[in-house]
Formats: structure tokens, C-alpha cells, sequence
């Protein structure tokens, strides 16, 4: 019921587990006490501060300055970028870094007439195969290692992942490299132009009746030269101007299109204050004072309808102030444009934002952005430094993982990079109830001794290691038809019942069940990265399974050759 339950819809695990849970609180199978000490388990709450660690840690990130490192040639980028991202992906969580690097990629491939799904499907791989390298690369890692100390099992020592990361991710790398040019070669799309900023939007601002720029020229106004921002276009009274002359009146509540880097775009909306609005305004936002940019993910209901058929500002509590697509600005009004995966969003976000993202997770959260044309806080700088400093003294003084990460996250604050407010916004509610409500199932089913009778109604092969293969493949199965955190908290019961039948040390039955759970390649739901470049990369489920067949048999045959 429960493999059922969760491969029928991944956004239902929380659902899944939460009602396993309650009937086996009900039926007194579970003590209560188990949610309890689940919730402040030192490893749940290290998977929840590492995520938040990694927001404070992107907004430092300026992954598109290292485009003129990876290469200049489709071979050398595409083995330099996943392997790139295969790194950082060991140390920090590869949602962000692999949403950041979409418009890079896409705007570097534009540039030479490349096509982008050549490196978004591999740089998705590389992402997942890298997670492996270490304890905390993956929350999977973090979630099975909690589950083994609740129940008295020796956990994983952090690198003790390192050599058969190492080897899965060497794999992973060379099968791609050696087979995406040929699995998904196609025609090069078409780029009207290649030239364009990957971080270029286009918004648009009223005229305010009576004010500042009511009745002047557009040069009159001051809008002819705005520090790399163009005005694109202008809409009034049903029809749209373009392209707009420096001697076209402005009128009252005519909407003004612009075109231009994030940046500039932030300047733009504080520079006017007395003749231009925003749609906050017109929309009436309660707005904060920074910018979020959100990515459309490939499961979203929002794509393929027109924004003003979405109920976007009651649903969100958020207006949408620019749009990009493939590294390219979109023209026309906001609210007649119709979304695809992988559009990137600039947000006016009210305070109910991240509430109601997280009730109906459709987009996801990439980067937050000052609202003031302003200088950094010049204490900025010193927040890498720190990292080092404070990695240097939790291995001199044995930190835990949980106090250094904390410190960090204090760090962040200390420099300016965040604050408590921002952080309690970004804490993932959804994610931390899911790996609460998994944990405990887990622990129940041990302790229960049912995945022990379970066993013994199996006939098993004398031979630990043809055990151990067959419950690779049944977590390998479930974990690209589902969450990996819930293939880990179904199989987790019965390796345990496994190791203490034929007396295997925790490694020899943990590790490769963590392997099996990081092995999804086969389907564009089996991981978020996945569905986060379907758009982008125009693919479809073939091409996950013309690509991702080969590098899941590799992976697979690599990861029991050095585990077993």
C-alpha cells in the first residue's frame, strides 16, 4: 500500500507517510515519543540548516563568471561543467546550483550555436552522481545515517563515501560525455539573439496620471539612456508602440516595457518613484524590499496557460515584475504571456509568499534580490573566509556537523548576507515534515520486527552479497518512481532485518543502499534537477531513458564492483 501510495504521485509522500504514521500512533504500534525525538534528531535538523546554509551561500555565487573557464569547445565545456558541478554538488545542495547554471549554460550555447540540451541533461547527472562523494552531498546520506543512529546502528563517517563516490561519478561522467553528443544530438534552435545577457528581463512600469512624466517626450522624461536598460515598447489603449522614438508622448497609465539586466532592472524601480508605478501598485502587494527570481519547474500547473488565467497574484501573494526565457527577455504584457518550464520569474513577493509556494510548490526559489540600487554591505566579503575559518576549527576542535553549520549560518548573518527573518522564511516546512514522518516510519517498522518477519517468509540466498545486489535493485526501482528520501525509509526496514541475518557490518549493508537511492537517472520525475531542465532542454521522457538507461546500468554495475 505504501510503494503504491507513493508511486502514484511523489508530490503525495508527505500524505503517504503522515497517514502510515497516524495508524500505527492509533493502533499503538508507534509510541508517540518516536515523532518527539525524531524531530529534534541532530541529523534532521543537519539535513534542514545545510539547506538553509546553501540559500545563504548562492547569493554569493557568481556561477556566470566562470563560463570563460569551462571551455570553448562542446566537448571541453561539457566535461568541465559537470564536473564542476559534480564538486560543488559534494559540499552544497545542487537544486540552486543547478538552477543557476540553466541560464548560464543555455546563454554560453547560444553564444556559439550550441544546443543546450548537448549539457543540461548531463549537468543534472553530474549533479545527482556528485551528491555521493560525501555524507552531506545528498539529504539521502544525511536521512539514512539518522535513521541507522535511531536505531542503535553505527552511522557513516563523513568521507567514508568518498571511493565509491569517486568511482560512481567518474562513471557517470564518462558515460555522458562519451554518449550525449550522440543520444541527444538535434538541430541547433534558432537565437534571434545570441548576444543577450543571461540575466536580461523585461518589465514594465505605468505612467502615473499627473505626475512626473505625464505629457513629457520619452527623452523629456529621462528614459532614453538608462545605464544598459532600452525601452522596448509601449502599450496604450489596447496597441502596442514599437519601436518607441525619443519623441513619443507619454500618456497617462501607459505601460512601458523595458528590457535589461537584473541589476539595471532594480535601479529602474526606484529611480521613478513620482513618475513611473510598479504592479505592485496596480495590484496592490504588500511588497518587501527585495526581488525574488523563481524558476518554473516541468511539473508545474502554471505552464501552457496565460498568467491572467491563473489567479497568479491571490495564489502567491506575489506580481510578476520581468520574465526570461532561455537566457532571453519575453515582449509583450506579463499577463497574455503563456509560461514553460524553465522560464525564470522576477517577483514583487508579499509576505505570504513562501507559505503559499510551500502548501503548492510550482516554483522554485533561486535567488533573492536587493530592491534599492545600493551598494553590498561592505561585510560581505569576509563571509567565505569565515567558512574556512570555522571548517578549520570544527576539524581542530571536533565540532559537530549540526554547531558548525550553525555557526556558519551565524556567520551569514554576521556579514549581512541574511537574517532570521529571511532564514525563518526559507525554512522548508513541507521537506522537514516529510523527513520527520520518515524517519519515525522507519524506526516503527525496525522495531516493530516486521520487516523481520517479512524476511523470514522469503526464501534468501545463502550468499550476503547476492542479498545485498537484490536490495540495491529494489531501491534503485523505487527511487526513480519516487522521492529518494522515501525509497530510503521503505527499504531501510529490511536492510536492517538483512544485516542482522547474516551479521553484516553497517557499511556493507548502508552503503550500497544509499547508492541505490542516489541512482536517479531513468525518469524526469526521480529528481527535482530533472524536472527543473526538461523545459530548457526541450526533452522528453525517451530522451531520460535513451541517456539515462546506459548511465544507471554503468553506475550501477561500478557501485557494486567496488561495494561488494
Amino acid at each position: 500500500m505504501i510503494v503504491l501510495g507513493l508511486l502514484w504521485g511523489k508530490l503525495k509522500a508527505t500524505h503517504v507517510f503522515g497517514g502510515v504514521v497516524f495508524l500505527l500512533l492509533a493502533s499503538g504500534f508507534l509510541p508517540v515519543h518516536y515523532l518527539y525525538d525524531t524531530a529534534v534528531n541532530p541529523a534532521i535538523l543537519t539535513v534542514m540548516a545545510l539547506i538553509l546554509l546553501t540559500g545563504v551561500i548562492k547569493r554569493k555565487l557568481q556561477l556566470s563568471r566562470l563560463t570563460p573557464f569551462l571551455g570553448n569547445t562542446p566537448k571541453v565545456f561539457l566535461f568541465r561543467s559537470t564536473v564542476f558541478t559534480a564538486l560543488l554538488s559534494a559540499f552544497v545542495n545542487n537544486t540552486p546550483v543547478v538552477a543557476l547554471l540553466i541560464p548560464t549554460i543555455k546563454a554560453k550555447a547560444d553564444k556559439h550555436g550550441w544546443n543546450a540540451s548537448l549539457f543540461l541533461m548531463p549537468l543534472s547527472f553530474a549533479a545527482v552522481a556528485g551528491g555521493t562523494l560525501t555524507l552531506i552531498g545528498t539529504s539521502t546520506n544525511l536521512v539514512l545515517n539518522s535513521l541507522m543512529l535511531e536505531n542503535g546502528i553505527q552511522g557513516f563517517g563523513f568521507w567514508d563515501f568518498l571511493l565509491p563516490g569517486l568511482a560512481v561519478t567518474g562513471a557517470v561522467l564518462l558515460t555522458t560525455l562519451l554518449l550525449a553528443s550522440w543520444v541527444l544530438k538535434r538541430p541547433v534552435e534558432d537565437s534571434t539573439s545570441p548576444e543577450a545577457s543571461n540575466r536580461t528581463y523585461t518589465t514594465e512600469l505605468k505612467v502615473i496620471p499627473s505626475g512626473t512624466m505625464d505629457g513629457k517626450t520619452v527623452k523629456e522624461a529621462g528614459l532614453r539612456n538608462l545605464n544598459d536598460l532600452y525601452l522596448a515598447e509601449i502599450f496604450r489603449d489596447g496597441e502596442f508602440i514599437a519601436p518607441v522614438g525619443p519623441e513619443e508622448l507619454l500618456h497617462p497609465n501607459d505601460t512601458l516595457f523595458f528590457t535589461g539586466g537584473l541589476e539595471h532592472v532594480n535601479e529602474l524601480l526606484d529611480q521613478f518613484p513620482k513618475g513611473l508605478s510598479n504592479v505592485e501598485a496596480k495590484f496592490q502587494v504588500d511588497a518587501r524590499h527585495d526581488l525574488l527570481e523563481v524558476i518554473v519547474p516541468n511539473n508545474s500547473d502554471l505552464i501552457g496557460r496565460p498568467l491572467k488565467q491563473t489567479n497568479f497574484r491571490a495564489r502567491y501573494d506575489a506580481v510578476i515584475v520581468g520574465v526570461q526565457r532561455g537566457g532571453q527577455p519575453l515582449q509583450g504584457k506579463i499577463g497574455r504571456l503563456v509560461l514553460q518550464a524553465g522560464d525564470l520569474l522576477l517577483l514583487s513577493a508579499g509576505k505570504d509568499f513562501r507559505k503559499k509556494n510551500e502548501v503548492e510548490p510550482t516554483l522554485i526559489a533561486i535567488q533573492q534580490h536587493s530592491r534599492m540600487a545600493q551598494g553590498k554591505v561592505g561585510r560581505e566579503k569576509y563571509f567565505f573566509p569565515s567558512l574556512l575559518l570555522i571548517a578549520a576549527l570544527a576539524f581542530l576542535l571536533q565540532w559537530t556537523l549540526l554547531f558548525t553549520v550553525g555557526v556558519m549560518l551565524l556567520s551569514g548573518i554576521a556579514t549581512g548576507l541574511t537574517h532570521l527573518e529571511k532564514l525563518k522564511n526559507e525554512f522548508n516546512m513541507q521537506l522537514y515534515a516529510l523527513l520527520i514522518l520518515s524517519v519515525a516510519f522507519g524506526s516503527a517498522v525496525v522495531d516493530g520486527g516486521h520487516a523481520t518477519y517479512f524476511l523470514e517468509q522469503l526464501v534468501l540466498p545463502q550468499s550476503a552479497n547476492y542479498a545485498i545486489v537484490g536490495l540495491f535493485f529494489i531501491t534503485l526501482l523505487l527511487t526513480n518512481f519516487m522521492t529518494n528520501v522515501s525509497a530510503v525509509a521503505v527499504a531501510f526496514p529490511i536492510a536492517a532485518a538483512m544485516m542482522q541475518h547474516y551479521g553484516l557490518g553497517h557499511l556493507q549493508t548502508f552503503l550500497p543502499l544509499a547508492f541505490a537511492a542516489s541512482a536517479s537517472f531513468l525518469t524526469p520525475t526521480s529528481y527535482q534537477t530533472h524536472l527543473m531542465i526538461m523545459g530548457p532542454g526541450n526533452y522528453t521522457n525517451r530522451d531520460f531513458i535513451k541517456l539515462g538507461l546506459p548511465v544507471l546500468i554503468i553506475y550501477s554495475v561500478v557501485a557494486l564492483w567496488v561495494l561488494l
